[in-house]
């Protein structure tokens, strides 16, 4: 005792432990540590036979015997197998429906051996060029008796100059619209207009012209999102073979429209028509799909020269080079 009242801390010490123990005792907790541990303790075995009682109970709720039932195992096992079955069927999940449609059939994947579905072209909208009319021996020739237009070049630069020369000489109103940004222009008749860019470093494909026994020959790219069963490349093919044929009437058919780029000036020029196109053949498994075509008026190309004698079909020859 003397220990304590010599330090200030131990009887500090003293006196929180008196204090704590008088306040528990005013809450009735007054019961020691060692009071507390010599009380005795739940084993684990009592826990362990609860449990294991609780899983005989469920073993013997739902055991099925098939001696008790007077029927052999075998019918038991085909009960059990029916109630599985139609508990299954009468309430799938998604994805045992999702595993139902995936799941091949005889070793063969149904889904990758359908055939594509046929795309249906929307219906043109009034004022477009899907929705007009053009005569093609109008465009080519306007009121002169021979195609004056084919080999030259427009004054106005773009492909609405085109689109604008064709309703001029049509009799159609302006400002029809068409999507610039296609390689492909249609019409309401069989009547097609192709876009054809020359000598610009940044193409990604060439096209190429190719003179051969007396025929030119031309190779043209579709658009990326254009696949063989597109309306507008069976229109191509249909209105193509049947030109090569001629079996087409006169304001019908394939125009090709070519520009060049500028290098020096960083621009296009304008737009020259390099006449009519006859189908010659396509690779359907390309992407894009490339078409080879016949240039139906290469005759008169040949000898489409301007006063000065320049001649604009020599030029996408030499830039072809």
């Amino acid at each position: 005792m003397s220990e304590v009242q010599g330090n200030a801390y131990l009887l500090m010490r003293e006196k929180k432990i008196a204090r704590n123990k008088q306040r528990l005792e005013s809450l009735g907790l007054s019961k020691s540590v060692s009071e507390i541990q010599a009380s005795p303790k739940k084993t684990s075995s009592s826990r362990t036979s609860v449990e294991s009682n609780v899983e005989v109970h469920q073993s013997i709720a739902t055991r099925r015997s098939s001696r008790l039932k007077n029927t052999s195992t075998d019918d038991a096992v085909k009960d059990t197998d029916m109630h599985l079955e139609e508990a299954m069927k009468s309430k799938p999940t998604k994805k045992r429906q999702r595993t139902e449609i995936d799941a091949p059939q005889n070793g063969i994947n149904t889904l990758s051996t359908l055939p594509p579905k046929p795309i249906v072209q929307s219906e043109a909208k009034p004022g477009t060029t899907r929705a007009t009319y053009v005569n093609l021996q109008s465009v080519l020739q306007g009121d002169f008796d021979f195609p004056v237009f084919i080999g030259r070049r427009l004054a106005a630069t773009g492909k609405a100059a085109v689109i604008e020369h064709a309703n001029f000489m049509c009799g159609n109103p302006p400002n029809i619209s068409f999507n610039k940004y296609s390689g492909v222009c249609e019409f309401k008749n069989d009547c097609l207009f192709l876009w054809v860019n020359v000598n610009l470093p940044t193409a990604d494909i060439k096209n190429d012209f190719i003179v051969d026994n007396g025929k030119a020959k031309m190779s043209w790219y579709g658009g990326s999102r254009m696949r063989p069963e597109s309306p507008v490349i069976q229109k191509l093919i249909s209105v193509g073979k049947r030109a090569s044929q001629g079996k087409l009437p006169e304001d019908c058919g394939i125009v090709l429209w070519y520009r060049l780029y500028n290098s020096d000036k960083r621009v296009f020029e304008p737009y020259a028509c390099l006449g009519r196109l006859g189908y010659e053949n396509h690779e359907p498994n390309s992407q894009p799909i490339k078409f080879t075509w016949n240039l139906l008026d290469y005759d008169i190309l040949q000898h489409a020269n301007e006063p000065n004698g320049f001649n604009y079909f020599k030029e996408v020859l030499d830039k072809n080079l």
